[in-house]
């Protein structure tokens, strides 16, 4: 009798284990299929420093894709590549087709996305600063001035708001992937991409009181750009984990640049930095007084013998007002710097503005600015220079108008044998030969208005994509015969449009807009002939 009540009890024991077993496994099947269910991380602090803000980063495992879309694994420069050509190859049929969503970016960042038909008249400041102005600081100050970044399976973006984001969309659906959220000041770049590592520098566009004390004493070596926090982020590319972090010294609103594993980057002080790119430790440091890079994010150049360059505009307080430098990327001494002839004397911000579009097969880099200010008018000016060297190889006026605010030059996109860059002051597209600076066409913008009544356009590249150029400016999507220059259709899109340039990938085409949105629209619902 005790043996069967002992079976009995081991039997009954036996199947609770087994019910527990399945019951658990049961559970954690459910878990793992839950997957918006968000994994959160704070951080307050790296490597013994503390942050202004602490960093929170917002994953969702179940948003990614499923399948291998066929990007790039890198993507190392602003816009893609040297030559500012932003067409990324793509396997995924969605996307050859055309995909169609709009994210609210900004409110993930705290900020208040503004729907794309909002007049002026109705925006933040509008009432007291004038429709220009506050076209132009909510492109500063809240949503984001440039485009999206396509490598690793992902969309990255950054938003200004809150006061600094960064999103991982998955491109097919528009759903977050993982998002960060706290960082020390303004992300007004496209993000890089590097070895599964995603880079985000963040600084602002002010200057202290103390700088400006310097600047009226004509004391330029003491003027450096940021009055709150610079800094870059390194965050894992699949799931947003911070891996390391570093303040500098000023603002580092540019795009750094990677190349054999070194990250470099310079800023507001006219520091020029080389990283280790996977540990973020320091391989040198180049000072330059008085030069202040706003916003021209890092190129490269690889001469013949090997030597890479890494290449960044600077703005100047004094003559010559504006340079172009380059670095050795292995310890950082300068090679080379080189300004504008002395017929053009450059303008405000613009040579610190402009990223310079590097020609790597022939060894021609491309840069413009704004020059001659007179009257509140200046000349756009665009040039060429050796890469090796740095000896100015032409340079041209491609015209006059009144000063452009914010940003005050233009992206320039290199294809083939020419340049199509864009003239803010004017609304116009200019082609231009790359061997001689000739001016094969210029095109204004219909709809697009230019200073000093509105901000103008447009500062970001075009893009080359099935022949045809397609453009992001005000409030349109514009398409152009690249030949003759002619305005063949414009897609009203809302909002604006600041640097943004086009991203393409398959039939689909990656926008962001100052007013916080990103969206996705398909080439066929813009042009329905693109693919003819």
């Amino acid at each position: 009798m005790e043996l069967k009540i002992i079976g009995l009890i081991t039997a009954i024991l036996f199947l609770i284990s087994v019910s527990f077993f399945i019951v658990n496994s049961f559970q954690n099947q459910v878990q793992t299929q839950t997957p918006l269910q968000p994994i959160t991380t704070v951080y307050t602090q790296y490597n013994g420093t503390y942050f202004p803000y602490e960093v929170k980063v917002t994953y969702y495992p179940g948003n990614m894709s499923n399948s291998n879309l066929g990007f790039p694994s890198d993507w190392i420069v602003t816009n893609y590549n040297q030559e500012f050509e932003s067409v990324v190859p793509t396997s995924c049929t969605y996307l050859q087709q055309g995909v169609s969503w709009e994210l609210p970016a900004d409110s993930f960042g705290g900020g208040t996305p503004i729907p794309l038909s909002t007049p002026a008249s109705m925006l933040p400041g509008a009432s007291a600063l004038g429709e220009k102005a506050a076209l132009v600081f909510l492109t500063q100050d809240v949503g984001q001035p440039l485009g999206v970044t396509l490598a690793d399976n992902l969309l990255f973006v950054e938003e200004d708001s809150g006061p600094g984001t960064i999103l991982a969309v998955n491109p097919i659906s528009g759903n977050v992937v993982w998002y960060a959220t706290g960082l020390a000041s303004m992300a007004m770049q496209d993000p890089i991409v590097w070895n599964g590592i995603v880079y985000v520098p963040v600084g602002d566009i002010g200057f202290t009181f103390t700088a400006l004390e310097h600047a009226l004493r004509n004391e330029s070596s003491g003027v450096y750009r940021g009055s709150v926090y610079g800094g870059i982020y390194a965050f894992n590319a699949s799931d947003g984990q911070l891996l390391w972090m570093r303040f500098t010294f000023g603002e580092n609103m540019p795009d750094p640049v990677v190349y054999n594993g070194i990250l470099a980057y310079a800023t507001g002080s006219g520091c020029f930095v080389g990283l280790n790119a996977t540990t973020g430790s320091t391989l040198w440091i180049t000072k330059l007084p008085g030069y202040i890079d706003s916003m021209s994010s890092l190129n490269y150049y690889v001469g013949s013998n090997g030597t890479v360059l890494f290449i960044a505009g600077f703005t100047l307080l004094k003559y010559p007002y504006g340079i172009l430098v380059a670095v050795n990327s292995e310890n950082g001494k300068v090679v080379w710097q080189s300004q504008l002839p002395s017929t053009y004397v450059p303008f405000n911000t613009g040579m610190g503005d402009s990223p310079a579009t590097v020609i790597q097969s022939s060894g021609i880099i491309l840069k413009d600015t704004i020059a001659n200010f007179r009257n509140g008018t200046v000349d756009t000016v665009m040039f060429a220079v050796n890469a090796t060297n740095g000896n100015v190889l032409w340079a041209i006026n491609l015209g006059r108008g009144y000063v452009p605010p914010a940003f005050k030059a233009s992206m320039i996109l290199a294809n083939g044998n020419y340049a199509y860059v864009g003239i803010p002051s004017l609304g116009s597209v200019a082609k231009v030969s790359i061997a001689t600076g000739k001016i094969i066409w210029e095109t204004r913008l219909p709809d697009l208005g230019i200073p000093p009544t509105l901000p103008g356009g447009p500062r970001g590249a075009p893009v080359y994509y099935h022949g045809l150029l397609w453009v992001a400016a005000g409030s349109h999507i514009y398409v152009l015969n690249p030949d003759s220059g002619k305005v063949i259709t414009m897609y009203y899109v809302g909002g604006r449009f600041g640097i943004v340039d086009p991203v393409i990938s398959g039939g689909t085409i990656f926008l962001t807009n100052s007013y916080g949105w990103v969206i996705a629209i398909p080439l066929s619902q813009i042009y329905p002939d693109w693919n003819s």
